[in-house]
């Protein structure tokens, strides 16, 4: 960051973290379709406990 103007360090310091929360999305977007997966095509098509 040495080569950044004050302003620019600045800007670039309190701008959010926009690759983190991508991360963190997709992730949850992947645990969540993994559950439902589960559930919904694992569990349910057994039927019921005998």
């Amino acid at each position: 960051m040495g080569d950044l103007s004050p302003e620019e360090e600045k800007k670039v310091l309190e701008s959010s973290p926009k690759g983190t929360m991508t991360l963190l999305i997709i992730f949850a977007i992947a645990t969540i379709l993994g559950w439902l997966y589960m559930y919904f095509g694992m569990f349910l098509t057994h039927g019921p406990v005998n």
